[in-house]
């Protein structure tokens, strides 16, 4: 069985530790000149989505052997709106987790773990590889070869703009903004790297770069951030949308070429890594990798839901959600809890809006 991989990301990475540990080694080929993305960020791995799964990186380890280190346990989120402001505390949280070119981060711990070969500054098409491989995954990170499968459809568009900043912070403690003046829709977050690094970040759906600029602008001045020389990173229009289907051919898509990064607050690395194990597993098995891989489909119409809900708040709507998740039994189910809570919230809207929009 000859494989071919085109990505070096986290679902790439994680098919070919999975085919290896089963006794084939595909061929790895990547864009860029390393692992990792092009600027080093902090992410998150938030319990609430990936519930019933209680853990998710011992579920991968013990499952699957992809054997991933976070970047720190959080203990404590602190959410503020414009008027109001929330902690979510207690032991089923999350992780922090790196990103990019640190050596800390995930793409890196995989690559340690990966025997194949990556050929790095590749300029190899998917046409090429579909003539010379039996199965040809792709993990490239973006949409834009299910675009020329034509298999693509965007839900929305997000744009990323942040900093790292130096100082003395608590690896436990991560901190969300939700406010039109910063993030337009969406979210600031901060979470420390180590004790003496962290990452700001906003995460916007702006109508321009120019609005982008703007809404960073007024989250360093309202943040009092000192970004570090050099760290500031930008990342316009990244697309999140769903696929019609996950394999053509020869073909099988995955990590953020499938779609699997939901549209809700933008997770998406365990499904990503999830994708590409279900890949080796269908090619190792003759498996369905759509079957296998249904449960995201679900996970993302919800997110779609409550994401479109979001998407209609002014800042005094930001107020209520935050007065909302304040409220001591709201907080216990977010932070204490394997109730898959997002299912929850997406059936409310749902109720919501046929409340107000009824069959006539």
């Amino acid at each position: 069985m000859k494989v071919a991989i085109m990505g070096a990301g986290l679902s790439g990475l994680a098919c070919a530790k999975y085919l290896e540990d089963h006794g084939v080694s595909p061929v790895i080929f990547e864009r860029r000149h390393r692992v990792g993305e092009r600027f080093p960020n902090m992410e998150a791995v938030m319990q609430i989505m990936h519930r019933p799964m209680q853990d998710p990186f011992v579920y991968m380890s013990k499952k699957y052997g992809i054997h991933l280190l976070p970047g720190g346990i959080m203990h404590t989120i602190e959410i503020y709106s414009p008027n109001k402001k929330t902690e979510l505390t207690g032991f089923n949280i999350g992780y922090t987790t790196i990103r990019g070119n640190d050596e800390r981060s995930l793409e890196r711990q995989l690559a340690k773990q990966v025997q194949s070969e990556i050929n790095f500054n590749s300029t190899v098409t998917w046409q090429e590889l579909e003539k010379d491989f039996d199965k040809v995954i792709i993990a490239t990170g973006d949409p834009t070869i299910s675009m020329e499968l034509g298999v693509w459809n965007t839900d929305t568009e997000a744009f990323l703009m942040g900093c790292i900043v130096k100082g003395k912070f608590d690896l436990g403690v991560s901190k969300m903004w939700v406010d039109q003046r910063l993030s337009k829709q969406c979210m600031v977050y901060f979470s420390p790297f180590d004790v003496y690094e962290a990452s700001y970040c906003t995460v916007a759906i702006p109508s321009s770069p120019e609005e982008l600029e703007a809404l960073w602008f007024n989250t360093v001045e309202e943040l009092n951030i000192n970004p570090v020389p050099g760290t500031e990173f930008k990342f316009e229009e990244y697309k999140l949308g769903r696929v019609s289907t996950k394999e053509i051919g020869k073909i099988i898509l995955t990590g953020a070429a499938a779609g699997f990064v939901e549209p809700f607050m933008g997770f998406g690395q365990i499904p990503s890594i999830l994708s590409g194990v279900y890949a080796a597993i269908s090619i190792l098995t003759g498996k369905s990798y759509s079957e296998m891989t249904a449960w995201f489909d679900k996970q993302y119409l919800d997110c779609l839901t409550i994401r479109k809900y979001i998407n209609k708040l002014d800042n005094k709507g930001f107020d209520r959600v935050v007065s909302l998740v304040d409220m001591p039994g709201v907080r216990n189910i977010l932070a204490n809890t394997n109730i898959h809570f997002v299912s929850l919230a997406a059936a409310a809207v749902r109720a919501r809006n046929a409340i107000k929009s009824p069959l006539q």
